[in-house]
């Protein structure tokens, strides 16, 4: 009887291991396991750097914010000095060129 195809396989296999084991190249358990432990720290790094990157955008929002919040400020202080300069009756060109 005639060694069939599944029989070819399984000893190509065997003698793969063995080879590998000799050579003391880890199998590919091993390997795999390795992979995936390195995966999982580069995983774990870039979902750090996500979240320093997240906080640092909050902090420019929220500078953002507030820059805007003290220009709406100085826009409706000026506002309000220009009327009173015009109930006073000074000329909006004597605003512009001043004393």
């Amino acid at each position: 009887m005639r060694p069939g195809p599944m029989f070819s396989l399984v000893f190509g296999g065997l003698l793969s291991a063995g080879v590998a084991a000799a050579s003391g190249v880890s199998p590919p358990h091993d390997a795999g396991k390795a992979s995936l432990a390195k995966a999982h720290q580069a995983e774990a790094s870039h979902a750090a750097e996500v979240a320093r990157l997240k906080h640092r955008v909050a902090e420019q929002e929220a500078r953002s914010r507030q820059a805007s919040q003290r220009l709406r400020e100085q826009d409706q202080a000026l506002e309000r000095l220009h009327r009173e300069l015009k109930a006073a009756g000074v000329s909006d060109d004597a605003v512009a060129t001043g004393p």
